[in-house]
């Protein structure tokens, strides 16, 4: 596997690299950014150097989008929607606002942010058959919690190492074997 996922875009006579580290946040931006004239230009058109308007026409979101895409598929992404909507709601109604429901939850909704899901909170509420707002303040709950870390200012985080202990011990256990039909 390629240590990095490099994404290019031809804006006018320039060619934008953008590049990020395989396993970086797929929230983040690239780490970095090299503008170089287009092969294919003619050289009279990049004399006057790169301005602010070839910058601005630099299209990071959809970089960003295809950078997402070109991630490799972890191991974790093949859980079904079925089955993650039959866990969290199980957790929720055997054990109500726990902390082995919030980690999974918060589980869940690393994943989503992962995949790029356009409205995150609003795919966990379906999956949960909760309202969004219900939802939100059990994400705010999972990160008093310490189950999930914050991102200032936009939609991510991690699970913390109290979190992965939940989702990966006892309870992980607990819903496969429910999941399983053996409760």
């Amino acid at each position: 596997m390629s240590e990095y996922i490099e994404i290019t875009q031809d804006v006018g006579p320039w060619r934008v690299l953008m590049r990020w580290a395989a396993d970086a946040d797929p929230a983040s931006g690239p780490t970095r950014v090299l503008i170089t004239p287009h092969p294919d230009a003619d050289p009279a058109s990049t004399q006057g150097g790169v301005s602010s308007t070839v910058l601005r026409q630099v299209d990071f979101k959809k970089a960003g989008d295809q950078f997402r895409a070109a991630r490799p598929a972890e191991p974790e992404q093949q859980v079904t929607q079925d089955t993650e909507a039959e866990a969290l709601r199980w957790l929720l109604g055997t054990e109500g606002i726990s902390d082995a429901y919030l980690a999974f939850l918060a589980e869940s909704y690393v994943r989503a942010v992962a995949r790029a899901v356009p409205n995150v909170t609003a795919h966990l509420a379906e999956l949960t058959q909760k309202r969004p707002e219900t939802i939100r303040g059990h994400l705010k709950e999972a990160r008093k919690r310490d189950l999930l870390t914050t991102v200032p200012g936009k939609a991510g985080g991690q699970l913390t190492a109290k979190a992965r202990e939940i989702t990966s011990g006892e309870y992980l256990d607990r819903v496969t074997a429910h999941l399983m039909g053996e409760q």
